[in-house]
């Protein structure tokens, strides 16, 4: 994991965040509350959209305390509200901001245990590239459909965000 890595990670939680944005301004237009969409879904068996959220904010986190060595910020589970998931996006964002290039020196060689693994581990350099970025884009990219399947105006460049394009 390096900088880019770590900078990608923050630039999708903060086009999260303007997606979230994004479905406020529609509910206050189409006038509905907005937390309405807190417990929407794709499919009958996937994870409500609040899950998602909270999903690929512990992704970030826990990706980035596994390949740093350190202990991540406990999050409750509680969002039930508009607000308090934004709060969840920024406190991620925050997070992930504490942490320099230099906090990863050795995440190739980090054993990552997760607790729902059972004992089993796998490098760091494989935990971050075959589970955590995987993971992390299917719950931003679910929540993203989410908001698309219930109306919310948005396409494929509020995803991605702004892109680094030279001249």
């Amino acid at each position: 994991m390096n900088k880019l890595h770590l900078d990608e990670m923050i630039k999708m939680l903060k086009n999260l965040d303007g997606l979230l944005d994004q479905a406020a301004q529609y509910a206050d237009t189409k006038k509905f509350d907005v937390n309405n969409f807190m417990t929407e879904r794709m499919a009958p068996d996937m994870l409500p959209f609040s899950r998602q959220v909270q999903i690929a904010s512990d992704t970030a986190k826990f990706c980035v305390a596994y390949l740093s060595q350190t202990i991540p910020p406990k999050f409750e589970d509680t969002e039930k509200t508009w607000p308090e998931l934004k709060a969840r996006v920024h406190k991620t964002v925050d997070y992930l901001k504490t942490m320099a290039e230099t906090d990863f020196s050795k995440f190739k060689e980090v054993k990552v245990a997760p607790t729902w693994a059972q004992g089993q581990w796998v490098n760091g350099e494989e935990y971050f590239y075959q589970i955590a970025l995987p993971n992390f884009y299917f719950h931003v990219s679910a929540a993203y459909m989410i908001l698309r399947k219930s109306g919310v105006v948005i396409g494929k460049a509020h995803f991605l965000g702004e892109l680094p394009f030279k001249k």
